[in-house]
């Protein structure tokens, strides 16, 4: 997996932002009726939901970072304004109903480590 920085020249001042711990615990059930439930990682891993408002050219410039850098959801990243890991988006970003001068795309990113 690659890692990547957040471009300079699109907006990183989230809002909205909403972070809760993703599910952590497998568990295996047995025919028996048995049940065995494991952590799945050491870290707690969290899942932030955020908006970013872009104009038409930041925009632009997301979904070209996003869709030829990034490979869409296969590749990481970093980005000061989130903190000092490493993140991923869960799924891909959904744009909302805003006025004619700008965006604003809803986002599930998670930290990787």
């Amino acid at each position: 997996m690659n890692v990547y920085t957040w471009p300079p020249e699109i907006n990183s001042k989230f809002f909205s932002g909403n972070d809760q711990p993703k599910e952590n615990t497998e568990t295996v059930s047995f025919l028996s009726g048995r049940q065995v439930s494991f952590q799945i990682n050491t870290k707690k891993i969290m899942v932030i939901k955020v908006k970013l408002e872009l104009t038409k050219e930041e925009l632009a410039l997301f979904w070209t970072w996003y869709n030829d850098v990034l490979g869409q959801n296969a590749d990481a990243f970093q980005c000061p304004a989130l903190g000092n890991g490493v993140y991923r988006f869960v799924s891909v970003p959904s744009p909302e109903d805003t006025d004619q001068k700008t965006r604003v795309l809803s986002m599930e990113i998670e930290e990787v480590f």
